[in-house]
């Protein structure tokens, strides 16, 4: 027991976030990120794999990425096309009432964010071909589930109506 302990510490240490973030996560909330980032790393090595493309040989940005969410008009949020989360920004918490923490945790589906009654044409978004004429870029709009705490502040429902851009 001690062992898994003290594993399950490295694990915490592990994570990408600040460490007042980390220490307040259970070891439950704590292996449910862990699974998130290991499935981001699994991701985009196949990606980079499938592609050809060496993570090597890719530049190295100029200027760190902190802060790039407060620049957004929105939150960024990447997933598969099966719909099981990638990445959230910070600054979702801005727009839903939950932290990019507390989505990952709590969810690793946009399912579990959306309207049931918006998953079918989620679903139908995410799996739409490739192989369409011309760009393939999406546009619409879906239900997304604010906390408690947003709607109370933001005056808004159960859900949020939210142009997904892409």
């Amino acid at each position: 027991r001690d062992l898994i302990n003290a594993e399950i510490a490295n694990l915490r240490d592990l994570l990408p976030l600040p460490p007042s973030t980390r220490q307040r996560l259970s070891q439950l909330q704590l292996m449910a990120l862990v699974c998130v980032y290991v499935r981001k790393a699994n991701y985009f090595r196949e990606f980079f794999k499938r592609h050809e493309l060496s993570m090597h040989h890719m530049p190295s940005p100029p200027t760190p990425n902190i802060g790039f969410s407060k620049a957004l008009s929105g939150f960024l949020m990447m997933m598969t096309q099966n719909g099981k989360l990638l990445y959230i920004s910070d600054n979702a918490a801005e727009y839903l009432g939950h932290s990019m923490e507390d989505l990952l945790i709590h969810g690793d589906s946009v399912y579990d964010m959306i309207d049931k009654q918006d998953h079918q044409a989620i679903q139908t978004e995410l799996v739409r071909s490739a192989n369409t004429h011309g760009e393939d870029k999406r546009l619409f709009l879906c239900r997304m589930n604010v906390s408690r705490n947003a709607r109370r502040q933001m005056r808004f429902g159960d859900q949020k109506v939210v142009l997904v851009q892409g």
